[in-house]
């Protein structure tokens, strides 16, 4: 195998894309999630984006 060069981090690095996710609101936690019925999966879904709303509230006030 052959190495052409090194892949540098650039502005987009995914320490950055994190932090701006979290300051700006993002949506559902990471991982795998696994329901038994539909409403389960709403009820999250619901829950992730109140929580993303409200952040984004209280990010734009200030």
């Amino acid at each position: 195998m052959r190495v052409v060069g090194k892949r540098k981090q650039g502005v987009g690095d995914r320490a950055g894309l994190d932090a701006l996710v979290s300051k700006f609101g993002g949506g559902a936690e990471k991982g795998v999630f696994r329901y038994r019925t539909q409403e389960e999966a709403n009820r999250d879904w619901d829950r992730w984006m109140s929580e993303r709303v409200r952040r984004r509230i209280k990010t734009s006030s200030e």
